[in-house]
């Protein structure tokens, strides 16, 4: 029914069995063979996340999955599997994204039909299976077939797989048509590291002599080291693989992958969506620019969209990153619609779907992380052209990389430049490498083509020693390894080992009792196995000393190491009554567990210890507990966060966890956090700490989690193949995730929680703040002694309120950490700003009334003594705030002596009636090193010469100030401020004295010509009536 075309002159009947021959018929056909014929399991393709692998960035074979089946580190789910595995192909070994689009095969994503033999069946009968397959349902012809097998490698060590041959002969393979092959060709390897074998290959020839290779069965009996070594595995498998979309070409009789129901949709949607662009012609030559770029888009349109639905984060996946933005500078620069990439998400759902049912329930994370990435890109695009421009001018050769869009790539591109400039080689140092790398984000290919571009070469071993450091600098084991040291460990490794000692058993880690809601942890009895001094020296017998540190190995230990995020535990190791060793640190290297610290000694004699004794280990009882609560609060905000905000997409990219509190750094697609956001996350953990909520763990290994839904990890952690741990909050919170933490067994011992702060609330990484236990409960507390305050401020002397707010705000700072105040926290903090500005106004009233007293009496002073006018300085404006001394001076009224002027003559303008009105006043204060001062003339004292805008001028230039704008209704006639001008205590009073005898000086002057003016006046009117 299925079957390649072999002539050009097609028939109908042929055409009619190629519309048959659809990509899901020929998945579905694959499938159904291996599970009706011969008995296997169809298990579900895995993520494209790997989990369980540190070697690849993306799955990229169909035997990841199975990898630990394949190292016997865990058990087959069946002997027999079958299934369809998704991969991408992007860095690593196996990295096609250079060739995408120039051929017809190479893709970012495809699919791998495959069958496995888990010490099963082995050689005959999977090279029977596939022939069969192949002759039968898919109804190729065997002429048109051609066999590889492995010939044999010398390095390697492994001779011919005659075997192999002699299997193919039986099943009617004629010599003609039997191939051996070099290691390049039919030996196959997953990396540069792990499960490995010969292999045999079945090809397709094409009439003109072409070759594509069809299927690929690999038989899995070596595993290569990461020192390069083969060795034999305790079993033998079978793993093949059979890409789906060369096989579709074949079958649906296509020139070309791109050609197939897999990507003609695609191409055809780029031809509907885009502007003013040609349609695709499918050319393969050189300069074919436009139909590459299409197949490139349709490309990388499955593989970002399924990433996406399987949880891949572009801001923890470079990789990712990068390809979505080629892809939108494709979108945007050939086909003119910078949305293409989400339209071409429906196309990708519509193809497989129906096979892959996650890429339509995460369409709308999906399509709402494209939306983010692509406006984040429009963005860098804008930010950089001018950066671009420059650095073209200054080094002309860079316009090969006008395909390169990278925040850093014109600073570090100078920095390349200027410092190869001093250091006089043609090697770029390991040490600058590693800062493009890490601190400019160069891709390693980017470097390369730099390197090439200025003809240089590149420390890549330095480099690469770097970077692992990097990776490794967050672990307490390398903070406690320099290079001679890590050499010392070992050799103390290497010891034990030799003792017949193979690891730590650090189980007991996790094992705690709860008695009456009381949690408690065990002392734990074992022996030591291992002294080393501070110079990392092995000790059989010791006399120990207080002041020396040194490292202890036991058998078994209770302490936690550093991982996940969690501290390390503290404790006590007691060798006897008078012995103890006080552990500040523990840390592992290879399986065992140091325990670093310092001897505690409690009597002079018997105090000699050896590498063999029997101690007991005592963790910090109350520091561990409060660990546990912390590492369980992080579980439950990171599940709270996603409940709080379900139209956004949240991925958790580490944490912090020790006995002080616990911060949770997340990446946030969509509504940012708020105050609100935050406050609802909390309530949710603290109902289900009032609900009693319990806390489950058990351990899985990596086939039985892809048999677990909604499973939370961390993207881009890699995971244990076995004895994963599962921690299960249950209703009303519900959160599952893997975690080698220690956490308490049920919500209620959280007793408390408190998310206290957010460090970058609106950037797409915000990291949470939070605590729980007895200091979340000292948090509220305090939040509640504030509430209480504000209930009686009005009553409390205002000194002893600010005392309080500034008590309460230190304790604040010490329990609530890192971040911008944020939830509860941040409410109280603004409370009780404003409890100090009302005891502040309460202060500022009875300042504003010694102010009005201490202004009064001046006038009266200058009444007794027939002065005309006020220059005084505001003595109290010292115990005063600036605002409030400005505020004091610019309302302080300047009264008149009724009194003493009551028989002044006509002509002096300081004398009156009760009508007498204001005196003249220059008012000056000085508060917090900050001069205030205001000028102010009665209406009818004002003339050309004199008048408060001129008078307060004359002390301007003596303070270096100004003159504020006036308010609505004023007249700088009558009022002038001068603006708030800070000063030097030091230099404050001379300058006040200063600005008061200036001040005087023009009133003394200017006030002569205001009396004769207005006794003119007086005079003119007398003789009008």
């Amino acid at each position: 029914m299925l079957r390649i075309p072999v002539r050009t002159n097609i028939t109908q009947k042929t055409a009619q069995m190629r519309m048959k021959s659809s990509s899901g018929l020929i998945r579905k056909t694959f499938i159904d063979y291996f599970v009706k014929n011969h008995d296997h399991k169809h298990v579900k393709s895995s993520s494209v996340v790997p989990l369980c692998d540190p070697t690849v960035p993306f799955v990229n074979a169909g035997m990841n999955q199975f990898k630990g089946i394949f190292l016997g580190m865990v058990d087959p789910p069946h002997p027999r599997v079958v299934n369809s595995q998704k991969c991408v192909r992007v860095g690593g070994k196996h990295n096609d994204l250079d060739l995408v689009g120039l051929d017809g095969h190479h893709h970012t994503f495809f699919e791998m039909l495959g069958n496995w033999s888990f010490g099963d069946y082995y050689k005959k009968e999977a090279c029977k299976m596939a022939w069969d397959l192949l002759l039968g349902p898919y109804r190729l012809k065997p002429e048109e077939l051609l066999v590889t097998y492995f010939g044999g490698d010398v390095t390697i060590g492994l001779t011919e797989d005659r075997e192999c041959r002699d299997i193919w002969k039986e099943i009617g393979v004629p010599a003609s048509r039997l191939k051996d092959c070099g290691a390049k060709d039919n030996f196959w390897e997953m990396g540069a590291s792990g499960p490995c074998g010969p292999c045999t290959e079945i090809h397709y020839i094409h009439p003109d002599g072409r070759l594509t290779e069809i299927w690929n069965i690999v038989f899995i009996q070596c595993n290569r080291d990461t020192d390069g070594s083969v060795k034999g595995l305790r079993r033998q498998h079978v793993d093949t693989g059979m890409g789906l979309e060369r096989v579709a070409a074949l079958l649906q009789g296509v020139a070309s992958n791109y050609d197939t129901d897999l990507f003609r949709p695609l191409i055809a949607a780029i031809e509907k969506n885009s502007a003013n662009v040609s349609p695709y012609g499918g050319s393969y030559v050189s300069d074919a620019a436009l139909d590459q770029q299409y197949r490139r888009l349709a490309d990388h349109a499955r593989m970002i969209s399924v990433c996406l639905a399987d949880g891949a984060f572009p801001a923890t996946s470079l990789n990712l990153k990068q390809i979505m933005r080629k892809s939108f500078k494709m979108c945007s620069d050939v086909f003119h619609n910078p949305n293409l990439l989400s339209i071409l998400y429906n196309h990708v759902t519509e193809s497989l779907g129906d096979t892959y049912p996650e890429l339509i329930v995460k369409e709308k994370d999906a399509k709402l992380i494209l939306e983010y990435e692509r406006e984040g890109y429009d963005r860098l695009r804008s930010n950089l052209a001018k950066k671009w421009q420059d650095l073209v001018k200054r080094y002309p050769e860079v316009v090969e990389f006008s395909d390169v869009e990278m925040a850093g790539f014109a600073l570090g591109y100078k920095e390349l430049k200027e410092t190869m400039k001093k250091v006089n080689s043609n090697t770029i140092p390991g040490e600058l490498v590693f800062k493009l790398y890490d601190t400019h984000g160069f891709q390693e290919d980017i470097i390369e083509r730099i390197a090439t571009l200025n003809n240089l070469e590149i420390d890549k071993k330095g480099f690469w020693k770097l970077l692992q450091q990097h990776k490794s600098r967050h672990k307490r084991a390398f903070k406690e390894q320099s290079s001679k040291q890590g050499i010392l460990f070992d050799q103390a490794i290497e010891t034990i080992l030799k003792a017949g000692v193979s690891r730590s058993n650090d189980q007991p880690k996790y094992d705690f009792n709860v008695v009456d809601n009381r949690v408690t942890f065990e002392p734990l009895k074992t022996n030591v196995v291992a002294i080393l001094n501070e110079n990392i020296e092995w000790v059989d017998f010791l006399d120990p000393c207080e002041n020396r540190p040194y490292y202890i190995v036991t058998e078994s230990t209770n302490f936690y190491t550093e991982a996940g995020g969690q501290v390390s535990d503290l404790g006590v190791i007691k060798f006897n009554k008078n012995i103890k060793f006080i552990v500040d640190s523990v840390f592992k290297i290879r399986d065992f567990v140091f325990h670093k610290g310092h001897f505690k000694l409690h009597d002079s004699e018997n105090k000699y210890v050896n590498n063999t004794s029997e101690v007991v280990l005592e963790l910090d009882s109350e520091r561990r507990l409060n660990v546990m609560r912390n590492h369980t609060g992080v579980h439950l905000l990171n599940a709270a966060m996603r409940q709080v905000l379900p139209n956004s997409v949240i991925g958790q990219v580490g944490s912090s966890v020790s006995d002080m509190g616990f911060s949770l750094s997340l990446v946030v697609y969509g509504e940012k956090l708020s105050q609100p956001v935050v406050l609802e996350a909390q309530d949710l953990i603290r109902k289900a700490i009032k609900s009693e909520a319990i806390v489950d763990t058990r351990e899985i290994d990596s086939t039985q989690l892809s048999s677990e839904d909604s499973v939370i990890t961390v993207p881009g952690e890699t995971y244990p193949e076995t004895g994963l741990r599962l921690v299960t909050c249950s209703l009303p919170l519900l959160s599952k995730e893997l975690c080698c933490g220690t956490h308490v067994r049920s919500v209620r011992d959280l007793q408390e929680v408190c998310v206290c702060g957010v460090k970058g609330a609106a950037t797409p990484t915000p990291t949470l703040y939070a605590l729980t236990g007895a200091r979340a409960l000292q948090a509220r507390e305090l939040f509640c002694r504030a509430e209480k305050l504000s209930q009686v401020v009005e009553l409390a002397d205002p000194e002893q309120v600010k005392e309080e707010v500034s008590s309460m705000k230190l304790q604040l700072k010490t329990l609530c950490g890192g971040g911008a105040p944020c939830g509860e926290h941040a409410e109280c903090l603004k409370l009780l700003d404003s409890l100090v500005k009302k005891a502040g106004s309460r202060n500022d009233g009875a300042m504003q009334e010694m102010a009005e007293a201490e202004i009064g009496e001046a006038c009266h002073e200058a009444g007794r003594e027939g002065r005309r006018f006020v220059v005084h300085f505001l003595r109290c404006s010292y115990l005063m705030q600036p605002r409030a001394a400005a505020h004091a001076l610019a309302h302080a009224r300047t009264p008149r002596d009724v009194t003493t002027h009551a028989h002044a003559p006509a002509g002096d303008v300081t004398g009156g009636g009760e009508d007498a009105g204001e005196l003249p006043a220059v008012l000056l204060g000085c508060a917090g090193g900050v001069i205030v001062a205001v000028a102010r003339v009665p209406q009818e004292l004002v003339s050309k010469t004199f008048t408060a805008q001129k008078w307060l001028s004359c002390i301007l230039p003596i303070f270096q100030a100004e003159i504020s704008p006036p308010r609505e209704g004023e007249r700088l006639d009558t009022k002038a401020q001068m603006n708030a001008t800070k000063v030097s205590l030091i230099n404050c009073e001379q300058m006040v004295q200063d600005a008061m005898r200036v001040a005087i000086k023009f009133a003394q002057c200017h006030l002569k010509d205001v009396a004769i003016d207005n006794s003119v006046r007086s005079t003119e009117n007398r003789q009008q009536n």
